[in-house]
């Protein structure tokens, strides 16, 4: 018998669990409990306020009537704080690698246990002709709890897959 078959075909799937400021991917452990770090991503400067990173509010501006500008700087809608920058890039670095590990063959497929935005954010990066290999995820920062809650909630999130 194979590995996959043994774990339900979980044994190959990452599991990326993640925040807007880092991130770890596990693997089930064969024929035992628990999971293996097999990625780790950190930006330290996502967790940093804008002002720390040198970064200042936009000066305000009395809008005139019926505008709905509030400062005196125009946006594209994208934010081009340091923070999300860093953010952004994080997405992009966690995206790279799992896309580096299904295209080895080390992964036979992902989940995602991250807020909504993140998940979007890394799945945005991930090449549609790898989106199939998704198997599912949640919405939910677990990155604070305990290494053995997280291990519970992947257990669920493997069995309900």
């Amino acid at each position: 018998m194979s590995g996959t078959s043994i774990e339900g075909g979980h044994a190959r799937r990452l599991f990326v669990v993640a925040n807007g400021s880092h991130g770890k991917a596990w693997m089930k452990r064969l024929g035992e409990s628990g999971y293996d770090t097999v990625l780790a991503w950190d930006a330290p400067d996502a967790r940093r306020k804008d002002a720390e990173q040198g970064e200042d509010r936009p000066g305000r501006a009395f809008p005139g009537p019926g505008a709905t500008q509030h400062s005196a700087m125009e946006r594209d809608g994208m934010d081009d704080s340091p923070k999300e920058h860093a953010k952004r890039n994080l997405a992009h670095r966690m995206a790279d690698d799992i896309v580096d590990a299904l295209r080895a063959g080390t992964a036979d497929s992902f989940a995602i246990v991250a807020p909504a935005p993140v998940a979007q954010a890394v799945l945005g990066h991930v090449p549609r002709d790898l989106h199939r290999a998704l198997a599912g995820g949640e919405h939910h920062d677990i990155t604070g709890l305990p290494v053995a809650e997280i291990f519970a909630r992947l257990d669920a999130l493997r069995h309900g897959m």
